[in-house]
């Protein structure tokens, strides 16, 4: 174990042997994270079987030896007008109480960002509130929003909440109906679209990029896709693909995972040639078909992007800030992020 720590600080930052200190990092994710049986899950499909590899360090206290947290960083492919970046995701941030002293997470974050740099173009995370100022001092600057976005497609229980039961039921399928038929109505226009369920990603609609000029996004491959959600082990999903009469290839897909009577969208992409639209309205049929009363979308989406949900009923419930570093600073262009649940660990 190599520490990269000066000698008088009683802490230091090592790269973490995933078998020897399974037990150790286990014990800090279910202390500070999730206490749940997923944590060992995790550690094997993030940081053993991920397709472009991922490091995982820990904070070590030298006095005693002991792990006290740990700091992962997960490789990404991203596209940026067609240029190639290694994107380093960052993950599991997690302090043991006692260590939690501005100190410590500031010497663990600093490592696992210049780290990361060493090999890659750029960084990037989700900080929760008490994190936003560790990596403001390191240099990460507010590149976007994940927001995530809600429809009803069930409008009785919810106006169930505001008057009487028996009424909410009438008026919501009155609603209910009068959006089904705006649905038809941006369905007539073009072709016909199919809908269909996968539970393993398209062998060959992937390899289409779909994306906006000076927009950078992960690189939404199989394999990538197929590791991210097919063999996640901490969640089940499925893939809706939708396609046009008689078109060789989907329009448009949706990765999905249903929960109770809410169907998360956790990554989307659509043809901007014109089935955008229309795909939203299938999607909209797919939930309804399931039983859900409505769909969560998440992302740090482009402005057409937001216009688009807003237009079909969408509307903003909350958000989260993602942060990014470069690994030059001055070089660093002036990109709009596209991040989906797909750009994150879990």
């Amino acid at each position: 174990m190599s520490a990269q720590v000066a000698d008088s600080n009683p802490y230091a930052v090592a790269r973490a042997d995933v078998v020897r200190d399974r037990d150790a990092v286990v014990d800090i994710w279910r202390s500070s994270l999730h206490d749940d049986q997923a944590r060992s899950l995790k550690l094997d499909w993030f940081y053993r079987n991920a397709p472009h590899d991922a490091l995982l360090q820990v904070l070590v206290h030298q006095p005693s030896h002991a792990i006290v947290g740990t700091a992962g960083v997960g490789w990404r492919r991203m596209r940026l007008d067609g240029r190639e970046l290694r994107s380093g995701l960052l993950a599991d941030m997690a302090v043991m109480p006692g260590h939690r002293m501005l100190g410590p997470a500031l010497l663990l974050q600093r490592t696992a960002s210049d780290t990361a740099l060493q090999d890659g173009d750029l960084v990037y995370g989700f900080p929760n509130p008490h994190a936003v100022p560790v990596v403001k001092r390191l240099g990460y600057v507010h590149v976007g929003d994940m927001t995530t976005y809600v429809r009803i497609v069930r409008h009785g229980p919810y106006l169930a909440r505001r008057m009487p039961a028996a009424l909410a039921g009438l008026l919501g399928a009155c609603i209910d109906r009068l959006v089904w038929l705006r649905d038809r109505l941006h369905r007539m226009a073009g072709r016909r679209l199919h809908a269909a369920w996968r539970t393993t990603p398209h062998e060959t609609v992937h390899a289409q990029a779909w994306s906006e000029p000076g927009t950078l996004e992960g690189v939404h491959d199989r394999d990538a896709l197929e590791w991210r959600f097919a063999r996640c082990p901490l969640a089940s999903f499925r893939f809706l693909y939708v396609q046009r009469d008689r078109a060789p290839q989907p329009c448009a897909w949706f990765v999905c995972r249903q929960q109770g009577d809410t169907l998360h969208v956790v990554d989307f992409k659509t043809d901007p040639a014109g089935s955008a639209s229309r795909s939203l309205t299938v999607l909209a049929d797919a939930a309804h078909a399931l039983g859900c009363r409505s769909i969560s979308l998440e992302g740090c989406l482009a402005d057409s992007e937001k216009a688009l949900l807003r237009r079909h009923g969408f509307f903003v419930r909350q958000g989260r800030p993602v942060y990014a570093r470069w690994k030059q600073d001055d070089a660093a262009p002036r990109a709009a992020f596209r991040l989906t649940p797909f750009d994150e660990d879990e």
